[in-house]
């Protein structure tokens, strides 16, 4: 597989934000072993999953430069960062590429973590047989509840996001 990294230009062909080279440096920097461990067709798998759930699971500012002809929500124009700065619109951020590489280390990890299957009727409130009783933990019911929550790049990204914005996906609170 040969991935094709976002270049700052909106390309459609696009699968992206970061490279392997990119990955494991930055996973190296970290002592991040697992990575390092994996073949490279493992790791641009990981990436393209990580790019596609960071392009498409938030309401990011602006607008992508190239309309809907871009295949990523980067680069973007009309972007300031939390302190107010202006963000290229000719390049992917640099909070993007690192939170790409936390989200390519959790699917390579557990692949589809950030995409899990669903069934809203399977959740059990509580269910007794004999003298065992399971309740189960009913605070999220939504489907974005079902997805891991990677404090690390909620932090990063979030001075990125829309004002009030969450994920696109629930509407509510940023779920990475």
């Amino acid at each position: 597989m040969t991935i094709t990294v976002a270049d700052g230009t909106g390309l459609a062909t696009a699968d992206a934000f970061v490279s392997v080279a990119y990955c494991d440096t930055y996973h190296a920097a970290r002592g991040n072993t697992a990575w390092a461990a994996a073949s490279t067709a493992d790791k641009e798998t990981a990436i393209v999953r990580a790019t596609q759930y960071l392009s498409e699971a938030y309401a990011w500012q602006g607008l992508p430069i190239n309309q809907r002809s871009q295949s990523l929500a980067w680069p973007r124009t009309y972007v300031t960062d939390s302190n107010g700065y202006a963000v290229p619109s000719n390049a992917v951020p640099g909070e993007i590429e690192q939170a790409t590489a936390l989200v390519a280390l959790a699917e390579l990890a557990d692949p589809g973590v950030m995409a899990p299957s669903y069934t809203a009727h399977s959740r059990v409130k509580s269910e007794k047989v004999g003298p065992l009783a399971v309740e189960y933990d009913l605070s999220r019911t939504d489907a974005e509840g079902a997805r891991p929550t990677i404090l690390a790049v909620r932090d990063i990204v979030g001075g990125l996001l829309s004002i009030g914005a969450g994920s696109l996906l629930s509407g509510q609170s940023v779920r990475v």
